[in-house]
């Protein structure tokens, strides 16, 4: 039997956003996972990437899976190359892309459509000064609009500190996100999919910080996860079920993962991310090992998704 020619898969990762060092440990991980009887893998940093193509084209790959995050990364940037170059690429389209690094345009798309979602204000970086805040009473979360992994971010507990937070999140973008703080439970729903997505099981996330921030993620510790999350039927069926909604609405293929606040009885989404981190301690290969699907194999998975389109 002659064997299959193996399926070329550059990895594209780094970049150069803010979050360049955890897209480089997504990176390795993923390169790691694929298995080199079947794929011959290689990586390119996507630093540098519009003005110089070879590092991609050369040699043409069968499927770009790209393990980038942030601006350029997960905003639909690049995925407009690949498109243009006439690449199929793992996770999400342009438009997608865009709408869900967009904080405030897709916490109004789920509202519409009956997803509970916080209340907010988008203070832009022209009248950072004259936004009227006087109506905004604290605890608020106080964040960049179109960035990932906690950068920036702050919760603000008394009123004379707004100000202070949003010059902080205003050095990451040039939109910052005032909203209500939720307290409650933190739980993650994981979907996988294009035309028939499902969702993986609901995780509880108990972060040793205040809030889910850029250590809780990525440092070793810095977090707990526990599956199935310790929340009532009823809000998990929610949380599941507008998960689902969240990725069909906005277009997402191959995975997402929905980020929630359960407050009472009723999950509260926080976010969407179209390419979750794929780190040691990433949250979608957790869902999916309880789900029996191995780190392998969902990466091969997404790849196969990315093949279908």
């Amino acid at each position: 039997m002659i064997p299959k020619e193996k399926l070329k898969v550059a990895v594209l990762m780094g970049g150069d956003s803010a979050e360049r060092e955890i897209s480089l440990s997504t990176g390795r991980q993923v390169l790691d996972a694929l298995n080199p009887e079947k794929y011959d893998a290689r990586p390119v940093d996507a630093r540098g990437l519009g003005q110089n193509l070879t590092a991609l084209l050369e040699p043409r790959p069968d499927v770009v899976f790209i393990a980038l995050h942030g601006p350029h990364g997960e905003d639909g940037a690049v995925q407009g190359l690949l498109d243009w170059l006439g690449l199929p690429y793992t996770g999400s389209g342009v438009l997608a892309s865009a709408l869900a690094m967009d904080k405030a345009l897709s916490k109004k798309l789920f509202r519409a459509e009956g997803i509970p979602a916080p209340w907010s204000v988008v203070v832009t970086s022209d009248e950072p000064e004259n936004t009227n805040l006087a109506s905004l009473a604290p605890p608020l979360v106080v964040k960049p609009n179109r960035q990932g992994s906690s950068l920036g971010m702050t919760i603000v507990h008394e009123t004379r500190h707004i100000r202070e937070a949003i010059r902080l999140a205003l050095e990451y973008d040039n939109q910052v996100l005032v909203e209500e703080f939720i307290e409650g439970t933190e739980i993650t729903v994981s979907v996988l999919g294009n035309s028939h997505p499902f969702a993986l099981p609901v995780l509880e996330i108990i972060p040793k910080a205040e809030f889910y921030d850029y250590a809780s993620k990525y440092e070793v510790g810095g977090s707990r996860h526990i599956i199935p999350a310790r929340i009532s039927q009823s809000a998990s069926r929610k949380a599941l079920d507008y998960a689902r909604r969240a990725h069909v609405l906005l277009g997402c293929r191959g995975m997402s993962r929905t980020d929630f606040i359960v407050r009472g009885d009723e999950p509260v989404v926080l976010e969407i991310n179209t390419i979750p981190g794929m780190t040691p301690t990433s949250l979608l290969p957790d869902a999916a090992r309880a789900e029996g699907i191995s780190f392998p194999e969902l990466i091969s998975r997404l790849i196969s998704s990315a093949l279908e389109v």
